[in-house]
């Protein structure tokens, strides 16, 4: 039988966008500082967790907030909905960081 793989690229702004709509969504949440994405990786200790660091050159705050792989793959998918991006509903979906990209992968 055939199968699919779809491959979602998300630039930093596209994530930080996707990011921050659902977190001002979930009230219990962490919240994004204003600024933008710096850096993106896996945490160390905890690979279902990714660190996001970033920064705010207006006023030169930095900071790191860190997401569950479930909600960054929850802020991906609900991004594509809203931009018109077809996504496979019985796929089975995963977050890929690579290269500081977050990669949505959706496998049938």
């Amino acid at each position: 039988m055939p199968r699919e793989d779809r491959r979602i690229i998300f630039d930093m702004s596209e994530t930080y966008q996707a990011v921050y709509r659902l977190s001002r969504k979930q009230e219990d949440s962490p919240k994004l500082i204003i600024g933008a994405i710096m850096k993106i990786e896996e945490d160390a200790l905890d690979n279902n967790k990714i660190n996001f660091f970033l920064s705010n050159p207006q006023d030169g705050t930095k900071g790191m907030v860190t997401y569950s792989r479930d909600f960054v793959a929850a802020a991906l998918m609900m991004f594509c909905r809203g931009e018109g991006i077809p996504l496979p509903r019985k796929a089975n979906k995963t977050v890929i960081i690579k290269d500081n990209e977050l990669i949505l992968r959706a496998t049938v």
